[in-house]
């Protein structure tokens, strides 16, 4: 099920958390929602193992700030960890752990929002809830592979959108697929290969970026503008585009990636390629977004 904010508050990952029996696994960049964090304190008080992983060093963020968010995280009662040596700041290059996902076992969900307030009141998110088997399997096995500072299984990128490994070709699926395609993203790159084929779709291809992008994605939307791509920027208030999603006739994705290297080859991200109902749901707060961003 396909849930998209400001509209949906928390409430997608806190069903999540309220239906786990017996394990709940937490794999997010960021996580200060009061309303989750109550809802993770309730599972381990009924006797649910709470296991999470946050980034140890989000960008722009003061130590202290991090400090105070593992306070409040271990406050729960959960077991936290922070992202393995892979996906942290290291030398001269920057990988994070900006994936955005819950799992109980059972069910999971794959998003583009942070937990956090700005996500569920201020932001445009898209998370999809899933029951799917193969789904929730892939999560897991992710999920255990970072817990254990392993690679994940060859198994997770045939069902997920996963970086650092498969990512890249699976937005190009998506991008290339038949006839238009509306992408709303945070960033833009730039990254060669996601770019040019954002180009190469021409007149047939609608981006939305927040108003607050760097020189640098300027240039790149000049570019698209070149090759008659329709680019427009949105007002970072009174909704800031934080989304990541592409959408076309017959395919979708929401994922956390954004469209750059580091997101694409060195970071953990996540996401879902979709279709089916989704697509109709997604193109249609699309246009409403467009015309917003007019």
């Amino acid at each position: 099920m396909l849930s998209i904010e400001p509209q949906a508050g928390p409430a997608p990952i806190i069903h999540i958390i309220q239906q786990a029996r017996h394990t709940l696994d937490v794999g997010v960049y960021y996580l200060s929602d009061r309303p989750i964090l109550n809802a993770l304190r309730a599972a381990h008080a009924r006797g649910v193992d709470v296991r999470i992983i946050i980034e140890g060093k989000p960008y722009g963020m003061k130590p202290w700030q991090v400090r105070k968010e593992k306070r409040v995280i271990q406050a729960t009662g959960a077991t936290l960890h922070l992202a393995p040596y892979r996906f942290t700041s290291h030398g001269y290059k920057y990988a994070f752990y900006h994936a955005k996902y819950i799992a109980n076992g059972h069910e999971a969900e794959i998003g583009t929002a942070n937990f956090d307030y700005s996500a569920f009141h201020k932001n445009r998110e898209y998370l999809y809830v899933t029951r799917n088997s193969a789904v929730v399997s892939a999560v897991q096995s992710v999920f255990n592979a970072d817990w254990n500072n392993q690679h994940a299984p060859a198994s997770a990128h045939r069902v997920l959108v996963l970086s650092p490994g498969t990512s890249a070709g699976q937005l190009l699926q998506a991008i290339n697929q038949p006839g238009p395609i509306d992408v709303e993203s945070e960033e833009l790159g730039p990254y060669r290969p996601i770019l040019d084929a954002l180009a190469a779709k021409g007149q047939d291809l609608r981006l939305i970026l927040p108003a607050s992008i760097n020189s640098e994605d300027q240039r790149d939307v000049a570019f698209l503008r070149q090759h008659g791509c329709q680019v427009r920027l949105l007002p970072v208030k009174p909704l800031y585009m934080h989304a990541k999603m592409i959408v076309g006739n017959s395919l979708a994705f929401v994922g956390s990636e954004n469209f750059t290297q580091t997101s694409l080859e060195d970071n953990r991200e996540m996401g879902l390629l979709l279709n089916g109902s989704d697509i109709g749901k997604l193109q249609a707060q699309f246009a409403k977004d467009w015309v917003r961003a007019g």
